[in-house]
């Protein structure tokens, strides 16, 4: 593991990566999921674009999610 591996501190306190957020492939979204995939955009993890295509969503499906999971002080 490399110490310039980006993250961001969840809710929890705990770091957050790449490896850690939901996998590609997930069935069961759940609101947890959709929340720390916004949360990963919000803090640089991962851009919109790259989680539209690692989730297969629409840009007004990843919007619908930050319109919903962003904190209000962020809209």
């Amino acid at each position: 593991m490399c110490d310039t591996e980006l993250f961001f501190v969840g809710p929890d306190g705990r770091q957050i990566k790449l490896a850690q957020l939901p996998p590609r492939d997930l069935k069961g979204w759940r609101p947890g999921h959709k929340a720390m995939v916004v949360a990963a955009v919000r803090h640089g993890l991962i851009t919109v674009d790259e989680a539209c295509r690692r989730y297969n969503l629409s840009a007004e499906g990843y919007l619908s999610w930050y319109r919903y999971y962003a904190p209000q002080s962020d809209r």
